[in-house]
């Protein structure tokens, strides 16, 4: 009974140190280029933004016992089409925290946070917007629910449901993920073989040596000719840049390294080899990154200038704000405060 005991806290101790590590590496990758978040919302979430949209964070710092910063949740904001669109991405790896209502509590408690301190007040009326959530399951079973309700009961007013989707990550295979353009998310994909490799240890000590070597020749093979692949080919596809794809690998291996660096086995595979010789090159991946940024800030100045001289020629010529808006990709307050602006003829048309 106390061996039953001991195996369930250890499987609890383990399940909550994966926790925070993927936890850390989601909200790592949820900062990435803007490019490779835009077309991770657009994956999740059925949408079609630029790939160049404006990205900006609405996450709140929490302050835990051990006085460490942790962000408690994420949000996001894509700038698209003179307007704003917000995200609230989530990710669960216990099956029965998914069942019950800790987490959905969790999210409408977050996003009410997030609506309060975006409310708008018209008209003597009070606006509150939620966020768009979904909740990543990084493990499920068969019980996993497809979507999560909470119900809000107002009383007179009548009763809500506040529905929260679930995306059953390992459901998918690594091309489709890289079809949907969500290959940030790949290095979260080593859990795959979690529960196997569990197993194997338990076939090990009852004299299976192979099984172990089998899964890692596995994980091998999903690492350098699955996962690193779609890196490389999304770095050519545009998705993700260079930088990117230096973080990806930096989170891929520290995920192995959680998950399976201590097996010697996998040693022996050289399992790891791949990653570790990438993350060798990081010293010329930084520099090109900062090439690229400033080549980019650059660009962004210059077409930000060419949109406002359009906006302005498109106002004086009488054309409606949420028209110009729509027409410039620029947010409507902005163009409202450049229709405050116009001269007294109109200016030339951008070339």
């Amino acid at each position: 009974m106390q061996e039953s005991k001991d195996t369930e806290t250890s499987n609890e101790v383990k399940t909550n140190s994966i926790r925070q590590l993927y936890d850390k590496i989601l909200k790592r990758i949820l900062t990435l280029s803007a490019w490779a978040v835009v077309n991770l919302i657009n994956g999740l979430f059925g949408m079609n933004f630029p790939p160049g949209s404006k990205v900006t964070y609405n996450w709140t710092e929490n302050v835990d016992d051990e006085l460490e910063k942790t962000i408690s949740d994420a949000i996001l904001t894509i700038h698209a089409w003179g307007k704003c669109y917000s995200y609230h991405i989530e990710a669960e790896i216990n099956t029965a925290d998914t069942n019950n209502s800790t987490i959905v509590l969790r999210i409408f408690e977050y996003g009410l946070r997030d609506a309060l301190r975006h409310r708008v007040t018209e008209d003597g009326k009070t606006k509150l917007k939620f966020p768009q959530p979904i909740i990543i399951l990084l493990e499920h079973n068969s019980n996993s629910p497809d979507e999560v309700t909470l119900t809000l009961d107002f009383g007179a007013s009548g009763e809500i449901d506040f529905v929260v989707p679930t995306m059953k990550f390992l459901d998918y295979s690594i091309e489709e993920l890289d079809k949907k353009r969500m290959v940030i998310l790949l290095p979260l994909y080593l859990l795959k073989f979690r529960k196997q490799v569990d197993k194997s240890k338990k076939l090990r000590n009852k004299g299976d040596a192979e099984a172990l070597r089998r899964d890692a020749r596995a994980i091998k093979d999903m690492i350098d000719n699955g996962i690193l692949k779609a890196i490389d080919e999304n770095i050519e596809a545009g998705v993700i840049d260079n930088y990117d794809a230096y973080v990806l690998t930096e989170m891929l291996s520290k995920m192995y390294e959680n998950l399976y660096g201590g097996l010697d086995v996998f040693k022996e595979e050289g399992v790891d080899s791949k990653m570790d010789d990438r993350l060798v090159l990081r010293i010329d991946v930084e520099v090109s990154k900062a090439r690229k940024e400033a080549a980019l800030e650059a660009a962004l100045a210059a077409t930000l200038a060419n949109s406002r001289l359009i906006a302005r020629n498109l106002l004086a010529k009488g054309i409606v704000p949420e028209l110009v808006a729509e027409a410039t990709n620029l947010p409507i307050e902005e163009i409202k405060s450049l229709q405050l602006e116009l001269p007294d003829q109109p200016l030339p048309v951008a070339s």
